[in-house]
């Protein structure tokens, strides 16, 4: 067993707060591939990561982005075509974390592809829920779920939630009916990209995932002063209240300037109705938005556009003005939220910079508190303890305790050296202080960075695992849920290498690296 350690030299980690268990790979190694064919850089398909965890008893389940089960196959010289593209990984262990077995999360029936973006939830019954992107049968793009009844063992036919071409990152909640409080309701939201701008949409199943009724929640409209919210929006984070059964749908609110916003949707009737609860910050354009500045380094990734990012290495030169890194892994704003009986918590990363996308900035996990449902909030205090060699503190996870004392935020901390570990930070006084003896350090080794972002032409690049875009390596959140009396950590990891096949139109021909896999920690923290 691993001894619990804090990432500040010196400190030392209360008995209270213990690693139960090694790092634990869930994903089997052993499905990754390599094809090669004349006149084609080689395909390395070693990517797992973006992960969301559940728990219900010993059954815990994982999942993850994964590209492992994408064959190819040469049709014609030249000429080579995907068979299937299986994106929605997961797995699942039935003796509570201890070993894993890995699959393919199934399609919606007669389709080829599943996309990813997965999150896993569970509901009081012990039936698993997982959402994600895919197509149906006509290779449409949809909104769809599947359910586990025998703990992430197997897994139905994925069932559309809704046929949307422009439908991306969803996001699913399980929870009770804030009426009939014995069922439990599943919910699932996502950004719809139409040509007037990003729409909120939400779906709604009463009868354990089988029908959905769906609709738009918030299409916002642009405004002509660059630094208030435009027609732009993305990342949902819904949270179901699990004593009242309210539901809470935090987003990303985005300007056209350095400050973007949090946006917070609240509904007391299951999804009939929605209105905005209010954070009044003074000087926000309006009372229900809270400001932010995005963690990161807005870097050019070529093909992969340009993204804020963590990065390590040199700078190879971007345009625009802008550096440009072989070893890096984008960012997102997505907000980490949870509430429990009219308590409501809400954490995100934001840059130490008031300017978006600067180079010279750092980054910290934020986190605020309201007592009263939304009315009120507290001063946001900063999670993660000070330490002069860390640089980046990203894409947090928040999970709570039925104590309502207990308060634990995951996420990654990158070095100065531009390795990352994941840490985890614990408050015993419901959020009041996260002080440094508290925070656990839950990898047991630091890894570096993926060369996700190798340079063919100046306009043009690659990832090492081609089969996804540059700069993608982490995924764009980890995973940190309470459940059983531990909280449950998964992770994507780079401890793992890999080495590129010799190959003459392969710029990193030959080269050992890191490579994603996805790591579990089982943490008791009190």
């Amino acid at each position: 067993m691993l001894e619990a350690t804090s990432p500040v030299p010196g400190q030392s980690v209360p008995p209270q707060i213990q690693l139960r268990g090694e790092n634990v790979q869930t994903n089997d190694g052993g499905l990754d591939n390599i094809q090669t064919f004349p006149l084609f850089r080689p395909f390395v398909k070693f990517t797992q990561s973006e992960t969301s965890i559940a728990a219900s008893g010993r059954n815990i389940v994982a999942v993850y982005n994964t590209s492992a089960n994408q064959p190819l196959i040469q049709i014609a010289p030249g000429v080579l075509q995907f068979t299937q593209r299986f994106l929605s990984g997961f797995s699942n262990s039935t003796d509570g974390g201890k070993t894993w077995t890995s699959g393919f999360m199934p399609p919606v029936a007669g389709s080829p592809f599943t996309f990813g973006d997965p999150v896993v939830d569970v509901d009081r019954h012990g039936n698993f829920y997982f959402s994600g992107l895919g197509t149906n049968a006509a290779g449409q793009f949809t909104i769809q779920v599947n359910k586990s009844t025998d703990g992430g063992v197997t897994w139905s036919d994925a069932v559309i939630v809704q046929q949307d071409n422009g439908g991306d990152k969803e996001w699913l909640a399980v929870g009770r009916d804030p009426v009939a409080g014995n069922r439990d309701n599943v919910y699932v939201t996502w950004t719809s990209f139409q040509a007037t701008g990003q729409q909120l949409r939400f779906g709604r199943s009463t009868d354990g995932g089988v029908t959905w009724t769906t609709k738009t929640i918030f299409a916002p409209t642009p405004d002509p002063n660059p630094a208030n919210p435009q027609n732009s929006l993305q990342f949902t984070n819904p949270y179901v209240d699990p004593v009242t059964g309210r539901l809470y749908v935090p987003f990303a609110r985005f300007s056209n300037s350095d400050t973007d916003f949090l946006q917070i949707m609240v509904s007391d009737d299951a999804g009939d109705t929605f209105s905005f609860l209010n954070f009044n910050v003074p000087g926000a354009p309006n009372p229900t938005l809270l400001p932010v500045v995005q963690a990161g380094e807005l870097i050019d990734c070529r093909s992969g556009g340009l993204r804020l990012s963590i990065h390590a290495g040199p700078d190879i030169g971007g345009r625009f003005g802008l550096r440009s890194f072989v070893n890096a892994s984008r960012l997102t704003i997505q907000p980490a939220f949870a509430a429990r009986n009219g308590v409501l918590y809400l954490v995100w990363s934001n840059s130490t910079s008031p300017i978006f996308g600067n180079p010279n900035g750092r980054s910290n996990i934020l986190f605020i508190r309201s007592d009263n449902g939304g009315l009120t909030w507290s001063t946001p205090i900063q999670v993660n303890p000070i330490v002069a060699s860390d640089v980046h503190h990203v894409l947090p996870s928040l999970a709570i305790d039925v104590d309502p004392n207990d308060v634990h935020i995951a996420y990654y901390t990158q070095h100065a050296d531009g390795t990352v570990d994941v840490d985890l930070a614990n408050s015993r006084d419901q959020g009041n202080s996260f002080t440094d003896s508290r925070t656990l350090r839950v990898t047991s080794t630091s890894f570096a960075l993926a060369p996700t972002n190798v340079r063919l032409t100046n306009t043009t690049s690659t990832n090492y695992d081609r089969t996804f875009v540059p700069c993608y390596m982490l995924g764009e959140y980890l995973s940190a849920r309470s459940a059983n009396g531990a909280v449950h950590v998964l992770w994507g990891d780079g401890r793992n290498t890999v080495t590129q096949p010799v190959n003459p139109l392969d710029p990193i021909s030959g080269q050992t690296h890191s490579q994603e896999d996805v790591f579990y920690q089982k943490v008791k923290a009190q």
